[in-house]
């Protein structure tokens, strides 16, 4: 065979290999080991020609390519001026070509590591070092690059591949081609206008230098950039590559880089850095691989902290953090969440008003080093000059949530209307709603609606609920004294129900009504204010009946039940069950609100054991109160599902409770029987953890240990067929104290996401649904919002578009906003004046009040809070 036909041959089967289709390519590379075992062509030098026209011209199969260049090397390819030409040609190719992975670059460039014919003077390896160095720029990242040992290996190739070159080259060439490969680096991290964010592959560049000479490098880039956009651009990319890269010298660049823009006073750079990069830099603090590294970075930025408009910024990420750490608990995760508390206490002690930013309260039981706090406050701050000359409006929470202020033990109401306005289907009916009566406004909900917007829309940290307070609180409750959650909630919403009945602006001339039996009385009134109905009262004798319907709210008044008699002579003929009426007189008109979105229906009866006769009862509800069954005991594991069981079990009526039966005439053995007709779009459950120690004659509260389904299922006796309805838990209000007569309530809720949110008063924090699950008394899920799966799922958002709603609204917001930005900027004028003014750490006690009253809120429930904390 001669010279000219196996040229001929080599080339047609290349050409099938990197324009063919898969069976083509299986067919070139067949031809080409048939030639190999002919070995005709040992000497053909001239082949080459044929790998250069390939390698300049349009490939299809890339991945191809390292293959056809191992067998060039192992055939062809005997000289180092062959190499020499090989690497101009192979530099045309990387140019020319798009190389999407890691692993095809290391592939192409493995001949040149493991031939040294391949390095001679002539080569062109500073040329060849900045395609690498643009080709790394292009490469994809791994989804999860510090797990991927694949990339990480090849990575590691590509690196000794570039330090090999620049070691064998560095006295061959006048340039240093580790400064080329920097100098090509700089270039693309600090390009504005690259569409493409430069690889994760790329930070490998960055390995090639000595520690000691980076400070050199970064003196060096500082010097020669006179475009601080650029500065800007290089370190956001760094530390958008930190929490992602394993190496050791990528931590010393960003904080060599830092250093060198403080001594230059480029502050107002390093905040921008800062406010772009920090959330995504402060992940790295999770991962103990990166942890010390991590900490030496963030803490430093965080410390030199001077600019109030980042404050909540920060500190609502401080936050995500700390949450993720005390699940850790290691050691260093103990060290880390220590350095987090003396930054964070510096950080809102630097400031002028310390309460506009709350801390947390995770029960760290951590308390700040007061001496690295002063010091902390002693060291220098970034200042950005553009926020000092003209104010800039401070963005919102990163959190997304305002939470509510306590004016004096109003946790009960603060934890209720947190989880009202996190009912997606209630909050948007309540903003959208519009009086039927022009005559007169529904002033409940006109200052519902508008609290929920300022919750919504408002930039604030915290709103002060001062008007939606003194517009709906009951008479019975007086300012500063502990109140009941529950008793709340189902007076707001009796008020909302009849003030939508009435439509006019307060409760005169409206009657609270339920259906009832005969032989029922009415329910009280005090002094205008409807006084919840209990199932364990006798209606007719203010007697206390022991059944399963029990609760803390029943407990208003201890005389009641120091007057607690026998019932020998008395029977059970409530209907109200433990579900709360909602009105159900009102058959012909549209339901109200409350129902609509929180009502349901249910029938009670009453079966006589005597005569078999049966009373039948129907009743609109807006929640059901479920107590725990007698036979179990405290230290049993018992699940909401249980006791909703339970609730609906047949309950025999006996002895004390025996019924009277209006056919026999008398008391007898019954049954009542309670059924769900109609389940109601979202379901509150109230769960009975009080009840009253007879014996003692004190209300105390039942530890036993609940399993808190987010998922449960309730009965439906629907025709023809019974079913059962699925709910999903969105929100609960929780009960901090081992007693009635103190405590704190808070809230967990989630948003459309299954983002678990909690609200304590002012301070929203992330948490997760693992994290209300695991409490322990006395920390007891109180009221439960289950939300029903269905067709309305998705259908209601998170937030409404504010230019959708009411200009009143609109005008709300529009408000707020102005009024919180001159807030704002007078507070930062008052910052930036006392900036160099000696700082003295101040005592708060972070209670639930700002200006807390006499009162036992928290009293007993030793709840660990950090004094220093504000």
């Amino acid at each position: 065979m001669g010279t000219g036909q196996i040229k001929r041959d080599i080339e047609r089967s290349l050409n099938l290999i990197v324009t063919g289709k898969e069976s083509e390519i299986a067919e070139g590379w067949e031809k080409l080991q048939k030639l190999d075992g002919n070995q005709v062509y040992s000497q053909l030098n001239t082949c080459l020609d044929i790998l250069r026209r390939i390698l300049k011209e349009r490939i299809t199969n890339v991945n191809e390519i390292p293959r056809i260049i191992s067998w060039f090397c192992k055939h062809v390819i005997r000289n180092a001026s062959d190499g020499s030409t090989f690497v101009s040609d192979l530099i045309i190719f990387l140019k020319n070509t798009h190389i999407k992975d890691v692993y095809n670059l290391t592939t192409i460039l493995h001949p040149l590591i493991i031939y040294d014919t391949y390095f001679c003077e002539s080569g062109n390896y500073i040329e060849l070092c900045e395609t690498i160095v643009i080709s790394l720029a292009s490469l994809s990242t791994p989804y999860q690059p510090l797990k991927d040992d694949e990339f990480n290996d090849n990575v590691i190739k590509i690196q000794s591949f570039l330090k090999k070159i620049c070691s064998n080259t560095k006295n061959v060439h006048s340039e240093d081609p580790t400064f080329v490969c920097l100098k090509t680096l700089y270039k693309i991290i600090s390009d504005k206008e690259r569409i493409q964010e430069p690889a994760l592959a790329l930070a490998t560049v960055l390995q090639l230098t000595e520690p000691s000479f980076i400070p050199r490098a970064v003196n060096w880039i500082l010097s020669e950039s006179l475009c601080d956009d650029k500065l800007v651009q290089a370190l956001k990319v760094l530390c958008t590559w930190f929490p992602e890269w394993k190496g050791d010298r990528l931590g010393r660049w960003i904080m060599e880089f830092i250093l060198g823009l403080e001594r230059k006073q480029k502050d107002a750079i390093l905040i921008e850095v800062t406010e772009a990069t920090l959330s995504t830099m402060f992940p790295a603090l999770l991962e103990p691989v990166l942890r010390r590294n991590a900490s030496e970075i963030i803490f430093h930025i965080l410390k030199r902290q001077g600019s109030l408009r980042l404050l909540h910024i920060i500190i609502s990420t401080m936050d995500m953090i700390l949450f993720q750490l005390v699940k850790e608990n290691s050691e260093s995760s103990r060290e880390c969440i220590q350095e987090m508390i003396n930054i964070r206490t510096a950080l809102t002690t630097r400031h002028i008003n310390p309460k506009t930013y709350i801390f947390p309260q995770i029960n760290l039981q951590v308390m700040p080093q007061r001496n690295v706090v002063r010091e902390i406050l002693i060291g220098p701050t970034w200042t950005n000059e553009k926020e000092l000359d003209s104010f800039v409006e401070p963005p919102k929470s990163i959190i997304g949530k305002v939470g509510l202020s306590n004016l004096g033990n109003i946790c009960y109401m603060n934890s209720v209307l947190q989880a009202l306005v996190m009912t997606r289907e209630f909050c948007h009916e309540v903003l959208n709603y519009k009086p039927s009566n022009d005559s007169g406004e529904q002033v409940i909900l006109k200052k519902l609606q508008n609290l929920f917007a300022l919750l919504l829309y408002s930039n604030r940290i915290s709103l002060a609920p001062t008007e939606i307070w003194n517009a709906c609180r009951p008479a019975s409750f007086l300012p500063g004294q502990q109140q009941d959650s529950s008793e709340f909630l189902c007076h707001l919403l009796d008020m909302l129900h009849e003030q939508e009945k009435c439509g006019g602006n307060d409760l005169s001339g409206c009657q609270y009504k339920v259906e009832r039996q005969d032989n029922e009385s009415p329910p009280m009134e005090e002094a205008g204010i409807i006084k919840r109905w209990t199932t364990e009262e006798n209606l007719t004798g203010s007697t206390i009946l022991q059944r399963k319907t029990q609760s803390l709210a029943d407990f208003t008044q201890g005389e009641e039940l120091s007057q607690t008699q026998h019932l020998s002579d008395s029977h059970s003929d409530s209907t109200d069950s433990g579900i709360q009426s909602v009105g159900g007189e009102e058959i012909n008109i549209q339901a109200s609100l409350v129902h609509r979105v929180l009502g349901g229906e249910s029938k009670i009866t009453y079966q006589c054991a005597q005569c078999d006769t049966s009373s039948h009862n129907t009743d609109k509800f807006r929640d059901l109160q479920l107590c725990f069954p007698e036979e179990i005991h405290e230290n049993q594991k018992v699940s909401v599902q249980d006791l909703i069981n339970y609730y609906l079990t047949p309950e025999k009526l006996t002895g004390e409770n025996k019924y009277r039966c209006d056919k026999c005439m008398r008391l007898c053995d019954a049954q009542r029987i309670i059924k769900i007709l109609q389940a109601p779009a979202h379901l509150i459950l109230t769960l009975k953890h009080f009840h009253y120690d007879f014996e003692s004659r004190l209300r105390t509260k039942l530890r036993h240990k609940v399993i808190y389904n987010d998922i449960i299922q309730l009965p439906v006796s629907t025709q023809p067929n019974p079913i059962n309805e699925t709910y999903q838990l969105y929100a609960a209000v929780v009960h901090s104290g081992y007693s009635m007569d103190y405590g704190h309530y808070f809230t967990y809720a989630c948003d459309s996401k299954q983002n678990w949110y909690k609200f304590n008063d002012s301070y929203v924090s992330y948490t997760s649904l693992e994290d209300f699950k695991d409490l322990k008394p006395p920390d007891t899920p109180y009221i439960l919002f289950y939300e029903k799966l269905g067709s309305s799922n998705g259908i209601y958002e998170d937030k409404l578009e504010l230019s959708t709603l009411s200009k009143h609204i609109q005008d709300i917001v529009a408000k707020d906003k102005a009024a919180y930005i001159e807030e704002s900027r007078h507070q930062s004028e008052k910052s930036q004046q006392s900036r160099y003014q000696p700082t003295f750490l101040r005592r708060s006690d972070n209670s639930d009040d700002e200006n807390p009253p006499s009162s036992s809120c928290r009293g007993a429930v030793n709840i660990q809070t950090n004094s220093f904390l504000c």
